[in-house]
């Protein structure tokens, strides 16, 4: 049995009216090959060729015959549930043969018995949870998964914190509770799987872990994946908070409170320990406090810190250091796989803090001093409604791409990734393969079976003021034409933005005067918003960077997609700004090279949103006039779908869009 005989015959005799899409069974079939013949492979699969089915048929198929386990990595939960409820099932009837797919989630998803025991002995679960613990304990008691996500009742982040496993504070096969544990069972279940789904975060977490955190796999499909090299970045990176190296210290001894490991340590040991405790608690306040003079808190968004500083001239991670390696000495008296239980909790936590407390004492001295040139440092500010008083301290590798091409390929015999929109412009896959660190793939393109010339219109207006140029003109402008646009619709539309301080703006202005409900992500949320607008007929939903991409809404419900401004990322981001200043010096052009072709993909993303069946029709505006006046505008209408009427004139616009096709 082969994928090309299960599209054409299998699934016509599952669905009476499944109609052979050639698009479906090309991608089926390439897939199909790349992995009986170990190479990579990029698809770039435009919205409704059925990518999903057309890799999980041939991977299960793989998978069976070999014995072996593929792994499907997607973006969004969204596809991931898709994937596991319902295409997985569609696999099985049309090969007729038992598939074992399983979901892994990261490891804080599931309850720790050991550390769940312990807060319930206590009786330390936290005043918020006073009222909901009864029914916790008798979720946990039916539970066979003992994953968060599974309890429907009030669950504080706090409490989770205290309960869900985490894997610095693990005992493994050393935990009384390994037999029975939730994470440790799942993972069984895992490496009989044929067909294991993570996610993204996932996948880049067991790479960044020298890939110990799922069964060895050889065959790899990544979905969504021009979402992958930032997430893989992100992965690499590390980050130090003055929270965090405080609780560090807390766990093995808290002055005030005068609990912590080492009070259960001889006394000349402990002794020794609190003072070098006493010692780092010192400097790591002093350490924070001679930042704000050296970097003055005068920044709204990320800030890129690049040249050495003196601070303390090394002093908090020399006494890190100095902690870390006397916890990691006392260890050596300390038995993980002890018989004694408080032998075991002193082993685990003294290894935990030892380890993190040097891993932050190198990040210190490696943001002070600037030695490593392959990583971008920068600062965040703590949230303005948040407790915390200090900056946050991160770092990130330059050249995701280096990771890819020495870390990913060469570990697999076969990736394929695939996505609607992976390329500027169909067929262009350079930028991509630059992301990946590859040329080693074999490319495929393949456009959407839709007919977006019959369905589809693009709206691009010129009298919009430059919003570089002109902002409160531009923002009238906006105003103007949203209202206009959605009262052609009639509502059920999205207004997408690129900054949450101008959708916000924008919706004061409009959310009255519109005869329309209007919500409003930096309101209510994602989740809420998205949920609202579904359940209310004609209304507009204002959207910024999560409505872009990953929302599938089929019909009516969605006619109207209206892009505010053209999505070029903020050239202060500070990975983004790196890579752009080595393009410099080597030559090369960063705006055309780098934010053009990203602009591109984020656009075709925003009008992907429209779109998503046969029978969807409807309209994309993009007021953004730089598309008529910037020399890159055509760069921008060659990466929509191919066919798609482009119009400038309202009048023209109004009669088209009541001529579109009904659903």
């Amino acid at each position: 049995m082969n994928t090309r005989t299960i599209f054409e015959k299998n699934l016509s005799k599952l669905w009476e009216d499944y109609e052979p899409r050639k698009e479906q069974i090309s991608m089926g079939e390439s897939v199909e090959s790349a992995f009986e013949k170990g190479q990579h492979l990029v698809v770039e699969a435009g919205t409704g060729v059925g990518k999903s089915l057309a890799y999980l048929i041939p991977a299960a198929l793989f998978a069976l015959e070999n014995e072996t386990t593929v792994v499907i990595s997607t973006e969004t939960k969204s596809l991931q549930d898709q994937i596991f409820e319902k295409d997985i099932n569609i696999v099985r009837e049309v090969i007729n043969k038992d598939i074992t797919a399983h979901v892994a989630l990261g490891a804080n998803n599931y309850l720790c018995k050991r550390k769940y025991s312990k807060v319930m002995d206590r009786g330390e679960f936290g005043v918020e949870m006073e009222s909901e613990i009864d029914t916790f304990v008798k979720w946990e008691k039916m539970t066979e998964s003992g994953i968060r996500s599974e309890y429907k009742g009030f669950l504080s982040n706090s409490f989770w914190n205290q309960v869900g496993r985490d894997a610095d504070n693990c005992l493994a096969r050393n935990c009384p509770n390994f037999s029975s544990s939730y994470y440790f069972l799942e993972k069984e279940k895992w490496k009989k799987a044929n067909i294991l789904i993570v996610n993204h975060h996932l996948l880049a977490s067991h790479m960044a872990g020298d890939f110990r955190i799922l069964p060895p796999f050889k065959h790899l499909v990544i979905d969504e994946a021009h979402a992958f090299p930032e997430i893989v970045g992100r992965a690499f990176g590390s980050e130090v908070k003055y929270e965090v190296i405080l609780n560090l210290l807390h766990y093995i001894f808290h002055p005030e409170k005068k609990s912590g490991l080492a009070l259960k340590l001889p006394d000349i040991k402990r002794t020794k320990l609190i003072e070098a405790i006493d010692k780092s608690l010192i400097h790591l306040t002093d350490f924070f406090r001679l930042l704000f003079s050296e970097i003055p808190l005068n920044f709204q968004f990320s800030f890129r810190h690049t040249n050495r500083i003196k601070v303390d001239d090394g002093v908090l991670e020399d006494s890190l250091y100095d902690t870390s390696e006397l916890l990691l000495q006392y260890l050596e008296t300390y038995k993980k796989d002890s018989e004694d239980a408080d032998e075991k909790e002193m082993a685990i936590g003294l290894e935990m803090v030892g380890v993190n407390l040097k891993k932050a004492s190198s990040f210190i001295e490696e943001f002070r001093t600037k030695t490593n040139q392959n990583l971008v440092f920068w600062i965040e500010a703590p949230h303005q409604n948040s407790k915390e008083r200090y900056y946050h301290l991160y770092s990130q590798p330059k050249n995701t791409e280096e990771i890819l091409s020495k870390s990913l390929f060469p570990n697999m015999e076969s990736v394929v990734l695939t996505s609607a929109t992976l390329s500027p412009s169909p067929g262009n896959f350079q930028y991509f393969l630059k992301e990946i660190g590859t040329q080693d793939v074999l490319t495929k393109t393949l456009d959407s079976p839709f007919s977006y010339k019959t369905h589809s219109l693009l709206f691009v207006p010129k009298n919009i003021a430059d919003p570089t140029t002109n902002a409160q003109k531009n923002k009238t402008d906006l105003s103007f034409w949203i209202q206009k646009l959605v009262t052609l619709s009639q509502g059920d539309a999205f207004v997408l933005f690129t900054s949450n301080k101008l959708l916000q703006e924008v919706y004061e202005e409009l959310s009255q005067k519109l005869d329309f409900p209007v919500f409003s992500q930096t309101q209510l949320g994602a989740i809420q918003a998205k949920r609202e607008f579904l359940e209310t007929k004609g209304s507009v939903l204002f959207g910024v960077s999560s409505f872009w991409q990953g929302v599938d809404i089929k019909g009516d419900k969605l006619r109207n997609v209206i892009i505010t401004k053209l999505p070029f990322q903020v050239p202060t981001e500070p990975v983004l700004q790196a890579k752009m200043e080595d393009m410099e010096r080597s030559g090369k052009s960063p705006f055309w090279e780098m934010q053009v072709p990203k602009t591109c993909l984020q656009l075709r993303q925003g009008f992907g949103r429209l779109i998503r069946s046969s029978k969807d029709t409807g309209m994309v505006s993009i007021l953004d006039p730089r598309i008529h006046t910037k020399s890159y505008g055509k760069n921008v209408i060659q990466s929509l779908p191919k066919g798609v009427p482009v119009v400038t004139e309202f009048d023209e616009l109004e009669r088209k869009f009541k001529n579109l096709p009904k659903g």
